[in-house]
């Protein structure tokens, strides 16, 4: 049981879940596996968490950002990519 209350963890963490979120998914798991661990697996974002940052600059022009995870542009700063999903840095990139 602690294994999948870690494992939920660290792969929430991966995804950008925020701390908080990530304690409720562990104590959630861990105290009524049988209900959240399934609720993980259907409400967790559905992009693939294993995609490499690009190198070089994540900002290309004035007002426009590129995402580090997907690559798209985006024109304002967000705290998600609105293409991927992924949560991106303070900067906006």
């Amino acid at each position: 049981t602690f294994t999948h209350c870690w494992w939920v963890a660290s792969d929430a963490k991966k995804r950008g879940y925020s701390q908080g979120a990530i304690i409720a998914w562990f104590l959630g798991v861990w105290l009524v596996l049988i209900i959240f661990l399934p609720l993980y697996f259907i409400l967790r974002p559905k992009s693939t968490i294993l995609r490499p940052k690009p190198m070089g600059q994540t900002r290309s022009t004035r007002g426009t950002y590129v995402c580090p995870y997907c690559g798209n542009l985006y024109q304002e700063k967000v705290p998600f990519c609105p293409y991927c999903g992924r949560r991106l840095e303070e900067d906006g990139g």
